[in-house]
This record gives C-alpha cells, structure tokens and sequence, in this order.
C-alpha cells in the first residue's frame, strides 16, 4: 500500500496550482493580490498544516482578546479545517485505489474526486470558506483587531498556538487592502459551485 503522505502533497500542489489558474484574474487586481495569495497558499498550499489545525482546537483560550470574534467563529473554522482535511484524505484514498501514480494530472484528479462521492460535503466546504471570509472581512473593519493580534503573539507563543496566531495575522493582513470584498467571495463561491457541478454532473442527472 503506498503512503499517502506523498499523495496528500501532491494533491495540495496541484489544487493550489489549480485555483492560481482559475483565479489569476482577480489576483492580477492589486486590492486583491495579497488575500489571493492567503487563499493559495494558506488554505490550500502543499505544506504540512497538521500543526496549525492541531492548535485551532484550542482557539478559545485566545477568543477574549480578540475584539468582536465570538465562539460561533471559531466553530466555523474548526469545521473548515476538519472538513477539509477529510474531504482532501477521501482523494488521496480514491488516487491510491486507482493506482494513480505521484504525478497525476487533472483529469486522474477529477476522477478519485468524483469517485469519492461526497457532493453535499463539498457544498458545505463552499460555503464555509465564503462564512469565513466574510467574518475576516467583518473583523478586519474593527482597528482594535490588528492591534490585538499584534499583542497576543506573545501569549500565542507561550501556549503552543504560533502557527495558528501566525494563520490569523496573515489573512487578517491579506484582507486589509481589499476594498471589495464581496465581489471576491462571491466570485470564489460561483466558480467553485459550477465546478463541482461539472466534475459531478453525470450524478447530478442520474438523481433527477
């Protein structure tokens, strides 16, 4: 049985990869390059983010000090990272079953992500990603936010919680510059539905 390791890699690379190509139009915009680049890489990039969704577990012990973030938020957060998580190990899964090898290409990929059969989840997945971007935006409206964030490094660092301070400072940041924020969330949800309803459209009429 190969390790999947290697796979769950190779699949982040090739969805980051993925959405640089679908949304090179609106990170070409300057209010939207640094968020752009939150969403490739901090969301989706090729690296090892067990840490990071390790400490979001333990967000609430920072919560009351950050201005206007309420537990509900957090909740969000968690279920993004988990869903994901899972939805991103039923692929790898399918890859691996399919024997495909570590440099599969799109159409491999759209396949194990058909054969994973889980399209309400990845309507969920959508539409937490859109609830969570539109709560940074909400945040990042309070001037007290950046200042909090700056504060509590510290105590981040003495808890054991630097990746995930790290991963809040950074999109917090990426948002800062945007002035249209709704157009970039929205744009993302569309998109990401017409996808999906693409790569499962054969099961979408099998069902009507």
């Amino acid at each position: 049985m190969p390790h999947r390791a290697p796979y769950r890699v190779a699949l982040q690379a090739l969805q980051s990869d993925r959405l640089r190509r679908d949304y090179a139009d609106l990170a070409a915009e300057p209010q939207y390059r640094l968020v752009g680049e939150f969403f490739f890489t901090e969301l989706y990039g090729p690296r090892d983010f067990s840490a990071r969704d390790t400490q979001a577990r333990r967000l609430h012990l920072l919560v009351q000090s950050f201005p206007g973030v309420v537990i509900r938020d957090v909740e969000q957060v968690l279920e993004l990272l988990d869903l994901t998580n899972r939805l991103d190990d039923e692929v790898v899964e399918q890859l691996i079953a399919l024997g495909a090898p570590l440099d599969f290409d799109m159409t491999m990929y759209e396949r194990a992500y058909r054969l994973a059969d889980n399209y309400a989840d990845r309507v969920r997945q959508i539409e937490l990603v859109r609830q969570s971007l539109y709560n940074v935006a909400r945040l990042t409206r309070n001037p007290l936010m950046g200042i909090a964030l700056d504060r509590t490094k510290g105590l981040a660092d003495m808890l054991g919680m630097t990746d995930i301070h790290r991963f809040l400072r950074v999109g917090y940041k990426s948002v800062l510059p945007v002035r249209d924020m709704p157009r970039f969330i929205e744009t993302i949800a569309v998109r990401e539905m017409n996808r999906l309803d693409r790569i499962y459209a054969d099961q979408l009429k099998q069902k009507k």
